[in-house]
């Protein structure tokens, strides 16, 4: 009984991305190839730039984090303090970097109006994309945990620790996959 709830919730959550995604796309009929060519030759905007580069650092820091605990396992991660701190670090670094490769270069550009309205544009979808994600990531989390401790009936603390992390990571490059597929429907649909 217990997986058709979770399979129901894992569906339900899925359609609600589906929606956000849904509602991020333009209504509008395809440029045509010559409109086409002429935007796939203009070069990349500064937010798009830092979009990729937010992305690879998502990317990069959940990967690391990742390989270090499928080697290690989750019981060393709580154990091992210098562990706990290495993983807490490279999480903190992560943040870091995001914050001064996206969000500080984003809250200074609208202070002085450096973003013009096709970004502003792509910035207001950007978090369907992003809430999807997010939602696909605790999905995937509140499916495994029940499934990996239902003998034991109860999840160890140390796994929320890790869903938090991975979350607040997956919100990075959920937010980076809303800005680079808003540019890409762009060089398909036109203006946003």
């Amino acid at each position: 009984m217990l997986s058709v709830s979770v399979l129901a919730a894992v569906i339900g959550l899925a359609v609600v991305a589906t929606v956000f995604l849904l509602r991020s796309l333009p209504s509008r009929a395809e440029v045509s190839p010559e409109e086409r060519a002429e935007l796939a030759g203009t070069p990349m905007a500064p937010l798009q730039k830092r979009a990729w580069w937010s992305l690879l650092i998502g990317a990069v820091t959940l990967g690391v984090i990742t390989a270090i605990l499928m080697n290690k396992g989750a019981a060393a991660y709580w154990e091992d303090d210098n562990l706990r701190m290495t993983v807490v670090l490279i999480f903190i670094a992560g943040l870091a970097a995001y914050v001064s490769v996206l969000l500080v270069p984003l809250l200074v550009g609208k202070r002085e109006g450096g973003l013009d309205e096709r970004d502003q544009a792509i910035l207001s979808r950007a978090p369907n994309v992003q809430s999807g994600i997010m939602l696909v990531a605790a999905a995937a989390w509140l499916t495994a945990l029940p499934k990996m401790f239902h003998e034991e009936g109860a999840v160890p603390v140390v796994y929320l620790y890790l869903m938090f992390g991975s979350i607040v990571i997956a919100t990075i490059i959920g937010q980076a996959l809303g800005i680079l597929l808003g540019y890409w429907m762009e060089s398909r649909h036109g203006q946003s």
